[in-house]
């Protein structure tokens, strides 16, 4: 299950292959032909069937060395499913699931790794937020939920800070459950950890009643809480966690997973880059879904004490994640346009109508937060939001777009 990013737009542009699962920690940069030689390494193709459509593609037929030494690359950085990436697979499983505490993986990458510079930096994001909050009023009620970016914190940090606030200010909570977007797992699965969330600025445990419950409504498939080991959608509301904690809050935590809720597309390996793909399929989940019915049936028994935050973040969008252009001025416009309609869903409660507006033309915006924001809103059905803040992370390559947003019972 590789992440594919397209690195440049022209003719000779380059990929980068990167694992989100973790089982790989390289990142392999290829160029065009090589990622077509890439793809047809799954378990369909034959050495002839690559050859002859190399050499319709390029005119020439491929170095067989070329071919070997690339294939020998991927075995090398686990990238191919072979006998010795599925030993190394069970070997980091294991290895994970007897940890007593989930490590956190992206201190000194995303976010500082030691505590004084960590707590500074926390301590900024959260001042930094006094008076970004977009104009309205929030609606009355008790803070039920949150939704709160996931992007890298050096860019987002202080609209995450800014949802967070609501949550200092919201005393009789104790619990919060954290659904993450699981940015490796391509399947509906809600996939909950017992493990305390380990963090720069101390230890974020978990409310392991909750944990039990939620696990053996999630119907979890063995092995599958290793999602949870380098996924940062979740270790990201642990630091702010953490800082909480610091000032005096005796929070738990409850981090849950959420597969995706699409199927995947198929794409040709005989012309990568040339066909769209295949409509996808939609997942939607069933009406009586255990889990969301567990969790619901959970927060009217602890009322306020119990809290809900979607990790989550909006549309990925440019050459980047493979658009075929970059996007102008005009199109960041329509692109916020058609996000704060979506976010608007969610300050309606709106699950049905939040799934359907992202999904519309089969979600060419690519909405990461698809999964944890229609589960808060599925067990939150009587909430009312207020959007907090809107951003966009823009670069040449590519546009992310987040927002932090709160919801009253």
């Amino acid at each position: 299950a590789l992440e594919i990013l397209r690195l440049e737009q022209e003719d000779d542009g380059s990929f980068l292959l990167r694992d989100p699962e973790g089982y790989s920690t390289d990142e392999l940069v290829l160029s065009e032909p090589a990622m077509f030689v890439a793809a047809h390494a799954d378990g369909k193709h034959t050495l002839d069937q690559l050859q002859e459509n190399f050499d319709r593609r390029y005119g020439k037929s491929p170095d067989p060395g070329e071919i070997q030494g690339l294939l020998d690359r991927l075995e090398a950085a686990h990238m191919l499913e072979t006998e010795a990436f599925f030993t190394h697979r069970k070997e980091m499983q294991e290895e994970f699931l007897i940890a007593p505490v989930r490590t956190a993986e992206h201190g000194g990458k995303s976010y500082p790794e030691t505590p004084e510079d960590a707590g500074r930096e926390v301590a900024q994001f959260f001042e930094n937020a006094v008076g970004m909050e977009e104009e309205g009023d929030r609606p009355h009620g008790r803070l039920a939920g949150l939704v709160a970016p996931h992007i890298d914190l050096r860019v987002g940090g202080s609209c995450t800070a800014l949802a967070y606030r609501l949550l200092a200010d919201t005393a009789p909570v104790d619990t919060v459950v954290v659904l993450g977007t699981a940015h490796g797992c391509p399947y509906p699965a809600w996939i909950v950890s017992s493990k305390p969330f380990d963090t720069p600025l101390g230890t974020v445990p978990v409310d392991e009643a909750v944990c039990r419950r939620l696990a053996a409504a999630a119907d979890m498939e063995p092995g599958e809480e290793y999602y949870h080991r380098k996924e940062h959608s979740i270790e990201f509301q642990a630091l702010f966690l953490a800082w909480l904690r610091q000032q005096g809050r005796d929070l738990k935590m409850v981090p849950v997973l959420c597969g995706s809720l699409r199927g995947p597309g198929e794409t040709d390996p005989e012309a990568p880059g040339e066909n769209e793909p295949e409509p996808t399929t939609l997942v939607f989940p069933p009406p009586h879904d255990r889990f969301l019915e567990e969790l619901k049936g959970l927060i009217q028994e602890r009322g306020e004490s119990i809290v809900v935050v979607a990790g989550a973040d909006l549309a990925h969008v440019g050459t980047r994640f493979g658009d075929r252009h970059p996007l102008d001025e005009t199109h960041l416009e329509l692109l916020e346009k058609k996000d704060r309609q979506t976010l608007g869903s969610v300050s309606r409660g709106d699950a049905n109508g939040f799934f359907a507006g992202v999904m519309e033309a089969n979600d060419p915006r690519r909405i990461c937060g698809l999964s944890p924001i229609y589960g808060l809103l599925s067990v939150l059905p009587d909430s009312k939001g207020k959007l907090l803040r809107y951003e966009q992370a823009t670069d040449p390559t590519g546009t992310v777009t987040y927002a932090s947003l709160g919801l009253w019972s």
